[in-house]
């Protein structure tokens, strides 16, 4: 045991240190007190600095992945929500598209038509759609506004041309010289009437399929396979009222049409179309029956075709691209001559609009935009504009808003007809053809993948979070404790210093 003198100046030895010490140790617990962490630095942690960096190193993985769910999530649902209002744009034309909502008018357009117009409007809107100047329509081009106007897209910009320009061209092409779709219907020869495709073989108009006859002996069909195809029909003797010639033509966008043709009475009046009338002779009845045949079909160019043409040059445009422009009917004018198909090369690759701006490569459109959620998955969420849904819905509004039907033509409901059956056809989206509940359930899944991330990584880091209190963090009511008893001593100890270093062997005597 060692006695520690004390007299004046004593307690100059008493280990000042101790008091700089306490002071320290009180400042230190007052700073955990203010900011709430054990220390300052990873290093004054001891052991626990490898838990705590690697809880924080996980924590930041966790913020990356949920800000970004964040961010993907606005711009998923905006994606969604524009192809759902798509689909109903479509899903209304599809309804308005019917044979009976013709209406003639001075504009000669009906009011599904002029509906079309807008829709049309509004899709390309839709499909323009960005969130903080990125284009979500647009593929891996995010910064490429990726429509045309609807003006361009339709009449074109001065140096291109629009879709109604391909549109007259192809139907141009498609009706012939003669108005019959290519075919040729020439006078019968004695009994014998023929109906052939134009020589040399074209890639216009229609195509014959198949004759048959009700009577075979009456109507004698003699097929030609070709190409060019023709059929030869004799009257090997007189039909009888209510015989009837059926005529199975192949229209350009892959429809099939018939005509058929039924006998009527010698001297009896047409009350129906597509009849022929029987003669006194074989040759008279072969003579009704070409006049017959050429009518029907000069009809059904007008009609029918009219609205296969459309439908082919409207389905050619919006699928072009700047590598694969639309393919052009070869001119000069009239198209009604041109023999060679379709191209997209030379001069004719830079003579058409390109409505498609953004990025149009091989790969799957969903892989042009993605989203890293955790460690080892990515969730796809890119759309272009110009996939296979939107390239029909598009076709078909502006097919709805270019053609023109003058009241004055008798033909006009006809042809109204023929057009809105293949309108809406399309936007059945029948077959393999791609469907807007595709897309659609493809946003729906990348959104649950996303909020299934987020749930499991929130509830991770709440995990991660209270783990790293326990390391970083203090209790203040420990150190409340703590502070109180190092005051108390800390005041204790200077009153009992200043009484000693007051004390002398006279104070003391």
């Amino acid at each position: 045991m060692t006695i520690t003198a004390y007299g004046t100046g004593a307690y100059r030895m008493a280990k000042p240190n101790s008091f700089v010490s306490s002071r320290s140790e009180l400042d230190n617990l007052q700073r955990q007190l203010d900011t709430g962490k054990r220390v300052t630095t990873y290093g004054d942690l001891g052991v626990d600095r490898r838990v705590s960096l690697d809880i924080n190193g996980k924590m930041s993985s966790l913020d990356s992945w949920l800000d970004g769910i964040k961010l993907a999530d606005t711009n998923l649902k905006i994606l969604s929500q524009s192809t759902q209002n798509f689909a109903t744009l479509t899903g209304e034309t599809k309804k308005d598209a019917a044979a009976d909502s013709y209406l003639p008018s001075a504009s000669g357009q009906s009011p599904p038509q002029i509906m079309a117009q807008e829709k049309l409007k509004q899709a390309l809107d839709l499909l323009d759609a960005s969130v903080n100047g990125r284009y979500l329509f647009s593929g891996k081009t995010s910064d490429i506004s990726p429509t045309a106007s609807f003006s361009e897209i339709m009449n074109g910009d001065g140096a291109r041309q629009g879709v109604s320009q391909m549109i007259d061209e192809r139907q141009q092409a498609d009706f012939g010289a003669a108005g019959l779709g290519r075919l040729e219907v020439p006078p019968a020869v004695a009994t014998t009437v023929t109906i052939g495709e134009e020589v040399p073989d074209q890639p216009y108009g229609f195509k014959l399929v198949s004759t048959t006859a009700s009577s075979p002996g009456s109507l004698a069909v003699t097929p030609t396979a070709g190409p060019p195809a023709s059929v030869a029909i004799d009257v090997a003797a007189q039909p009888v009222a209510g015989d009837k010639l059926t005529i199975k033509l192949k229209l350009p966008d892959g429809t099939e049409e018939e005509i058929v043709l039924k006998a009527r009475a010698n001297g009896s009046e047409a009350l129906e179309p597509n009849t022929f009338e029987i003669g006194a002779t074989a040759d008279d009845t072969a003579t009704n029956l070409q006049a017959a045949i050429a009518d029907a079909v000069g009809k059904e160019a007008r009609t029918t075709l009219s609205a296969a043409s459309a439908q082919v040059a409207a389905k050619e445009f919006f699928a072009g691209t700047a590598a694969n422009p639309p393919k052009r009917v070869p001119g000069p004018p009239p198209y009604t001559t041109a023999t060679l198909p379709p191209d997209n090369t030379g001069a004719y690759a830079t003579s058409t609009v390109i409505w498609y701006r953004g990025e149009s490569g091989t790969d799957p459109a969903r892989s042009t935009a993605t989203v890293q959620v955790d460690q080892g998955q990515t969730v796809g969420m890119g759309a272009r504009a110009n996939e296979e849904v939107f390239q029909i819905g598009l076709a078909q509004f502006a097919i709805m808003a270019n053609e023109t039907f003058p009241a004055d033509d008798p033909e006009s409901k006809a042809r109204y007809g023929a057009m809105t059956e293949r309108v809406s056809d399309k936007l059945a989206y029948g077959g393999t053809a791609q469907k807007p509940t595709e897309i659609i359930t493809d946003f729906a899944s990348a959104q649950l993948a996303m909020t299934s991330a987020k749930d499991r990584h929130t509830a991770t880091k709440n995990y991660l979070t209270t783990a790293l209190e326990g390391v970083e963090n203090i209790t203040p009511e420990e150190v409340a404790m703590q502070f109180m008893s190092l005051q108390t001593r800390l005041q204790a100890s200077y009153e009992i210093t200043s009484t000693l270093s007051k004390l002398s062997l006279t104070n003391y005597l």
